[in-house]
């Protein structure tokens, strides 16, 4: 190789490493941890938590290794209310969403878990209003079959200021946040009921939106905030 291209080529490499240091995400170290197992009352509205809570789907991916887990918090509960309904809550929260290793979508990780997605459809949490994206905030509607019963999913993704149904957008956003060399946080808010398997869903969809929106409304603002902003 002559010594122009040997310049040449020295040059371009690093040209090539420059800017993959300029566009590589910066780790979140700035947002404080949210402490949600604190900061989740035990009691809101009519609700009260159980000491002993169901268990529930996993939030994590089956196989993954822990660097592939995206969670720096996990809380997991089940509320109860005078007319027995019984709520299971999943709050699991990350500082850091990249494309590899981000928050884990429910109609991907309860199929992993032995369950059938039955049917999978977008909602808006009336009530749930997000400042930034300036309007209530979507989510899915989902009902799984499984371990002998049917389960009722109501559940919201939020990466940065961005809620989406559409697992594309989700990863649009991040792919922004990364070409500005950031990393954003995000979390996953899931409720879910189980019922009988003739059971009319409808109802019990309402009961998880009616309790997500309680629990916001229970939260000090600068915890609000990790849930929904």
């Amino acid at each position: 190789m002559s010594w122009l291209r040997s310049t040449v080529v020295s040059i371009l490499l690093v040209g090539i490493g420059s800017a993959g240091l300029l566009l590589r995400p910066s780790i979140n170290a700035a947002v404080p941890d949210p402490n949600l197992e604190q900061a989740v009352p035990e009691r809101f509205g009519e609700w009260r938590m159980l000491p002993n809570a169901l268990v529930q789907a996993s939030v994590v991916t089956k196989g993954a290794t822990s660097t592939d887990q995206p969670y720096d918090e996990v809380v997991s509960r089940t509320y109860v209310n005078a007319r027995g309904d019984m709520v299971m809550l999943a709050l699991a929260y990350g500082k850091n969403q990249r494309q590899e290793v981000k928050v884990h979508r429910p109609e991907l990780c309860y199929p992993a878990q032995g369950f059938k997605v039955m049917s999978l459809q977008p909602t808006v949490f009336a009530g749930v209003h997000s400042k930034a994206a300036g309007q209530d905030v979507t989510g899915q509607r989902m009902v799984v079959d499984g371990r002998g019963n049917k389960e009722v999913v109501s559940y919201w993704i939020r990466i940065g200021d961005t809620y989406s149904a559409s697992p594309w957008r989700i990863r649009w956003q991040i792919m922004q946040e990364g070409l500005q060399g950031r990393m954003t946080d995000g979390i996953l808010v899931r409720a879910s009921q189980r019922v009988n398997t003739d059971a009319d869903p409808g109802p019990y969809h309402q009961v998880l939106e009616t309790f997500t929106r309680d629990l916001i409304q229970a939260l000090p603002p600068d915890k609000r905030s990790y849930l929904v902003r």
